[in-house]
């Protein structure tokens, strides 16, 4: 039984380490760092998803939106979310601020913000709140994925990155339940609306977050100073990563820096790649076209409000189950392709649009799927950039960047408010998209294969294949490899 529990561990979370000092590290990073990313991933896109859920049960009448006021409303978050990038991606990449009080601070300023959200008056408020709310913002979901690779090994980071990313669909699912429970139980009580309660209750839930980050959040290996870490866990934390240099950015480094991201296949196409699939594969959740057609269907609020957690549960299975996949079989590329297929069918059924109520719910649910290689296209780009800690930085912030960016145009012109529930020019984007998006996604397996990258754990010496240990192989022009295990691609 003991054998059965470990292969079964090892499948769904990874190989454990060979020693008990590496395994009880490796806990204590879980318990701490993964746990904190989560808790602020999940209270960001609860904030983020409560004003779709608010604006279908009330505040779009309580404060005035006309017209395209919410898409302008969603466009200036956008626009806060892509100056924040900028900011974000120096500060980690340079390594002159921690992590360990930039993040804490972050939560605590949006937490502040939302709570604004509750005692708007008019749609321009809502409009500056969301801006302002999206710069602090902008660190967390970039940020982490940059955390994460700085302090697991690529076999540990796949999964993580799985449980991180679905941390945003926990977040999104908690804010539809949370508004219909509060709608059903609160609503005008003490002269407040549902939907202003549940931005109080939102701020109340997101302050002890960033108070548990000033406390136990560490940083980064190469700085960290926690309570919590043994001084000789603290070496071990850098022992076991693949050597590279930290440093804080000079001039001179700055400028090589930049030599080195405008130079790389890796910078370009990782970038390419997430701004065009998040607006295709994740259009369901990011346009809320499920709820708007709940609330076009005539359900009543509260099921408004339920009914997309089950597509949010969709996508968070789904991720988990991709990733341990990709993990397994070491094909990254194929998750961009399951994607595509999920939001084909989806889109297509929603051209058509006259269906019975069960191919509706069908078309809005497999869309879920979408999200699924999110956590992949990551760590994909965290495991080939390791070379360069401001490569690794500014690329994981540009996909995120480059995403908002094009966003920012792409749903006042596509996905307009004013075409809800239907959204047909939005549905035939995203096929356009979708399938861009997997040419991309196969030219980065191809580059990765015949540009490989100077990563830390391709310097490694020789070993004798025969003794079963490694396994060697030559790659284009000549060049032999030897490693216990391939690369992935």
């Amino acid at each position: 039984m003991g054998q059965l529990q470990r292969k079964i561990e090892t499948f769904f979370w990874g190989k454990p380490p060979a020693s008990d000092k590496e395994r009880k590290l490796l806990r204590k990073l879980d318990m701490v760092i993964l746990s904190y990313i989560c808790l602020s991933y999940w209270i960001n896109y609860l904030d983020r998803a409560n004003l779709a859920n608010a604006f279908a049960t009330g505040m779009e009448q309580a404060v005035g939106f006309k017209g395209n006021d919410y898409t302008m409303a969603q466009a200036c978050f956008t626009a806060g979310y892509v100056i924040g990038q900028v900011p974000g991606a120096l500060i980690l990449g340079s390594g002159r601020i921690s992590p360990r009080f930039w993040f804490p601070f972050c939560v605590c300023a949006w937490g502040f913000c939302t709570l604004g959200l509750a005692f708007v008056k008019n749609p321009q408020s809502v409009m500056a709140i969301r801006f302002v709310m999206a710069i602090f913002e902008a660190s967390t979901f970039s940020g982490s994925h940059y955390i994460l690779g700085s302090w697991y090994k690529d076999e540990e980071l796949g999964k993580r990155t799985a449980v991180f990313t679905s941390a945003a669909q926990f977040g999104t699912m908690f804010s539809g339940i949370m508004q219909g429970a509060i709608r059903q139980t609160m609503h005008n009580r003490n002269g407040l609306e549902g939907w202003q309660w549940m931005m109080i209750i939102n701020f109340a839930m997101t302050i002890p977050i960033g108070i548990y980050g000033f406390v136990m959040f560490p940083g980064t290996p190469q700085t960290v100073n926690s309570f919590w870490l043994t001084e000789e866990e603290r070496e071990l934390c850098l022992s076991r990563l693949p050597p590279h240099e930290h440093y804080v950015v000079t001039w001179p480094r700055f400028k090589k820096s930049i030599l080195t991201i405008v130079s790389t296949w890796r910078y370009y196409l990782f970038s390419a790649l997430f701004m065009v699939s998040a607006t295709s594969f994740e259009k369901t959740g990011i346009y809320n076209e499920f709820l708007f057609w709940l609330k076009y269907a005539g359900y009543p609020d509260y099921l408004v409000n339920y009914y997309p957690c089950i597509y949010t549960a969709v996508a968070i299975v789904g991720t988990y189950i991709m990733t341990v996949y990709c993990d397994a079989t070491g094909h990254r590329f194929i998750a961009n392709v399951i994607m595509f297929v999920s939001v084909l069918i989806s889109s297509i059924m929603l051209l058509i649009w006259n269906l019975p109520t069960g191919a509706h719910f069908f078309a809005y649910i497999i869309g879920g799927i979408g999200y699924a290689g999110q956590a992949s296209n990551f760590a994909w780009a965290n495991s080939l950039t390791r070379d360069d800690e401001m490569l690794r930085s500014v690329t994981l912030f540009s996909m995120n960047l480059f995403s908002n960016l094009w966003n920012l145009w792409y749903q006042i012109a596509v996905w307009p408010i004013v075409d809800r529930p239907r959204f047909r020019n939005g549905q035939i984007a995203t096929i356009v998209t979708g399938a861009v998006a997997v040419g991309i996604a196969g030219a980065i397996a191809w580059c990765s294969r015949r540009f490989k990258p100077d990563l830390p754990q391709n310097r490694v010496e020789d070993m004798d294949a025969a003794d079963g240990d490694a396994s060697s192989y030559t790659e284009k022009g000549g060049v032999e490899y030897t490693t216990a295990v391939k690369p992935t691609y």
